[in-house]
């Protein structure tokens, strides 16, 4: 009892230093349990059927991240308490009641964080579930509830990583000679060389890899950023520091050689770090920018993937009149248009440069029809046609470019022989009426549409719009009940729905993810930063001493400080941005609104990494210039 009494006041006295890690473990604790309450909440499981394998997934690279984030944090306050054990050890306490105390303390924080980590998960699990439910469309109606297998899940897994750092630090005490428990904090590294040829190389690596995910290779890329990245840390920030302390004024000014031989003297240890958090900032930029810019262009991606609020495939007419009845019937929702499409659907052959050009499905429409579809569509203007004119609508699996698809012939067999039509031009957009593969639309002057449809009979797709169409729930599943599949229905709102379900979850997975990320590299850079202010305190010591001002050590710690934060933000953002440009060149995608969207997720980042900057400047602060 006596060490645990022993074991409580020790953490008393560390309270300042276990804040910010009590604070980032809570933040893991309530999303790993959030994620494993929805698994059990029936009106998630009943929005997505996807759920559960979503979520697993997502546990799991959460639990990686946390052990990862735990066995730093522990490594932190390891090296902290190295005097203090070795004090314990030198005044004759035995070393198997120091591992015991020390095995108590970590069980102590560690219960202490899992119980608020769970009470406030149950307590904001009801909002959690709102947000997702409000993410996936659904209707924001949910009982309160608490999964006891949530609850076992989450204490399982925590408590199992808690006992595990517990007996890392039971051991503390048996892994160091008491020599090396003292002289801990006074290990230091030797300043590196600056390498002008590792510098250029991490210079051309980058640069390189830039080059590949430009020009659709970023697999082979990877490799290069990763190397180019840690050589970038390793030697060329060397190659900067040692630069600036040529530059004499600047480097005599104040204290600057303070910060300066600071920052060089601890680049070694920090450079592994730093490129491990500027790799996971790379990599989470763009998960970060696809769920925002996905879930902001639902809409859109609805409309491209159903353009008409109803259309379906005319079988009968008796199933016409009904169905025009009950659209109708929705005063809610009242008619803006209607449309009979007809189509001309074949096969075809063509010497022009299409994948399935020996067995081309084609579909054919008139002119004046497409006039009257083009503004719904989004097709734009056409030239007119004449002939065996015809011009060309395809979007995807076009690998040449459009003009080598001019003049070129597409045969189609018809009953008296074949007709031979001429490629005007080929448009790269998508004529989107059904679901499924996308054929090869082809427009044609009236009387040539008129001539084919005497031979070969036109199907009829007879398409809606109506006010509203996102709140059209009622109609579109009285529709989806009274069709078939040959009627190939294809409403609005499904499509809404659906794609806001699967872009809200990941928007939510995402965002989650990304929260315990920020938590993890923020606070290891917090606490890599704290172990160097504990270890520099006598320094600081002697520099207040000869009568530096509190206020010179503060603008320097803020500089050093700065550097270590900024530097893998920054890169991150470079090889997250060059990442995410290659993508919108390589699918042809809006450089300026995505460019905002990654700008979005840069700014929410950017905030939150303030946050941990000002949190660690005061801390350092705290302990070098008191």
């Amino acid at each position: 009892m006596t060490l645990f009494n022993l074991a409580k006041k020790n953490i008393k006295g560390n309270i300042n230093n276990y804040l910010l890690y009590f604070f980032s473990m809570v933040v893991c604790i309530i999303i790993f349990y959030t994620f494993n309450s929805l698994l059990y909440i029936p009106e998630i499981q009943n929005t997505d059927p996807y759920l559960e394998s979503t979520m697993s997934q997502t546990s799991f690279i959460l639990i990686g991240f946390i052990i990862v984030f735990i066995g730093y944090s522990n490594s932190f306050f390891t090296k902290k308490r190295k005097k203090e054990v070795g004090l314990y050890s030198l005044l004759g306490v035995k070393k198997k009641s120091i591992g015991r105390m020390l095995f108590f303390e970590n069980i102590i924080i560690g219960a202490i964080t899992l119980l608020t980590g769970l009470v406030l998960g149950i307590i904001l699990s009801r909002l959690s579930t709102m947000l997702l439910l409000k993410l996936l469309g659904a209707p924001i109606e949910v009982s309160f509830s608490i999964p006891l297998k949530a609850i076992l899940t989450t204490t399982l897994i925590f408590t199992i990583i808690i006992i595990f750092t517990s007996v890392q630090s039971y051991f503390l005490i048996y892994r160091f000679r008491l020599i090396e428990l003292f002289h801990a904090e006074k290990k230091g590294e030797k300043v590196p060389k600056a390498s002008l040829l590792s510098a250029g190389l991490a210079f051309v690596l980058l640069t390189s890899s830039y080059w590949l995910m430009l020009n659709g290779m970023a697999m082979l890329a990877i490799p290069l950023v990763v190397i180019g990245t840690y050589l970038l840390f390793r030697s060329l920030t060397v190659y900067l520091l040692k630069r600036a302390q040529k530059k004499k004024t600047k480097y005599y000014h104040g204290i600057n050689i303070i910060g300066t031989s600071h920052l060089l003297y601890r680049v070694r240890g920090n450079a592994l770090m730093l490129t491990i958090i500027a790799l996971l900032i790379t990599g989470a930029l763009p998960y970060i920018h696809a769920a925002f810019s996905e879930y902001a262009m639902t809409e859109k991606d609805a409309r491209d993937s159903a353009p008409f609020s109803y259309i379906y495939l005319s079988k009968d007419e008796a199933i016409d009149k009904q169905i025009n009845r009950i659209i109708a019937n929705d005063k809610n929702h009242p008619i803006i248009e209607q449309l009979d499409i007809p189509i001309i659907s074949l096969k075809g052959t063509t010497t022009a440069p299409f994948e399935d050009n020996n067995d081309l499905s084609i579909n054919l429409m008139a002119e004046q029809t497409y006039h009257q579809v083009k503004k719904t569509l989004d097709l734009g203007d056409i030239p007119p046609l004449s002939g065996e004119q015809a011009i060309a609508f395809k979007y995807y699996f076009i690998h040449q470019p459009i003009a080598n698809f001019k003049g070129h012939d597409i045969e189609i067999p018809l009953p008296p022989g074949k007709q031979t039509l001429t490629l005007k031009k080929l448009e790269k957009k998508s004529v989107r009426l059904t679901d499924g593969e996308e054929p090869l639309y082809l427009i044609v002057d009236d009387k040539m549409f008129s001539e084919m449809a005497e031979q070969i009979n036109p199907i009829t797709y007879k398409a809606y719009e109506v006010e509203n169409e996102k709140t059209t729930k009622e109609t579109s599943e009285t529709l989806q009940k009274l069709s078939d599949e040959n009627m190939q229905l294809l409403t609005y709102y499904d499509k809404y729905t659906t794609i806001k379900a699967l872009t809200g979850m990941k928007m939510f997975i995402v965002s989650s993810l990304a929260l315990v990320l920020l938590a993890a590299t923020g606070s290891i850079i917090y606490f890599k930063q704290i172990s160097e202010a504990h270890a520099d305190r006598n320094r600081y010591e002697i520099l207040r001493k000869i009568g530096v001002s509190k206020k010179e050590v503060r603008s320097t710690i803020a500089k050093q400080t700065l550097f270590v934060f900024i530097l893998p933000l920054l890169i991150g953002i470079l090889n997250g941005g060059m990442l995410l440009l290659s993508i919108f060149v390589a699918y042809d995608m809006d450089l300026i609104g995505n460019t905002l969207y990654f700008l979005y997720a840069v700014a929410a980042y950017g905030t939150i990494y303030l946050i941990y900057y000002g949190l660690t400047i005061t801390s350092y602060n705290r302990i070098v210039n008191n």
